[in-house]
């Protein structure tokens, strides 16, 4: 947060410039902050860079949503026809579409969910099976997921600019594959 109020105190102030930005992930956390979680193989340096831009999306998970929503479909077109209320829209119309909006929400507040458990594998991985199984009784493809990974972190990175670090990236591209093994694993146990 520290880091943010430099950098909007440089563009307020008058000849001011913030020559760079310093992120917690990137300070000394302490002698365990690269130490891998056995099970996800997060470190605390991951789950801190996590944390941090998922904080700068929280703001606005609505607006957010929406336009990863039309991100993904950009990407994956075959995604937006397992969507009867999506399948057909152009870009403009998905913008101000109330189910799309709402469905953005819904996944935005999942993924805070993962976010706010990082530190608790359990309950994540509970979350996860849950997601599973409900996205399996619906006839949505595992395959999706894996679709979506990538798109996310794309859209993060696009949207998050110079925020967006080598440890974000390393960070989100270890969740995404954990978490599409748990979701896989649970698609093909039931």
């Amino acid at each position: 947060m520290g880091a943010m109020w430099s950098l909007l105190w440089g563009w307020w102030t008058a000849g001011t410039q913030v020559s760079s930005v310093q992120y917690a992930e990137d300070g000394d956390l302490g002698p365990e902050s690269d130490v891998a979680d056995p099970t996800t193989g997060l470190t605390l340096r991951h789950r801190t860079a996590m944390v941090r831009t998922w904080d700068m999306v929280r703001p606005d998970m609505k607006m957010h949503g929406i336009n990863f929503f039309i991100e993904l479909f950009r990407t994956e077109p075959e995604l937006q026809t397992r969507f009867k209320g999506f399948a057909n829209k152009t870009e403009e119309e998905l913008k101000t579409n109330k189910r799309l909006a709402a469905h953005a929400s819904t996944v935005m507040l999942a993924i805070t969910g993962l976010v706010d458990n990082l530190d608790d594998v359990t309950c994540l991985v509970e979350m996860l099976n849950s997601t599973a199984a409900n996205h399996k009784r619906r006839g949505v493809p595992v395959k999706d997921f894996e679709l979506l990974a990538p798109v996310l972190v794309k859209f993060l990175r696009d949207s998050l600019g110079s925020a967006w670090t080598p440890v974000a990236e390393e960070a989100w591209v270890q969740a995404l594959k954990v978490i599409n093994s748990v979701i896989s694993s649970t698609y093909n146990s039931s």
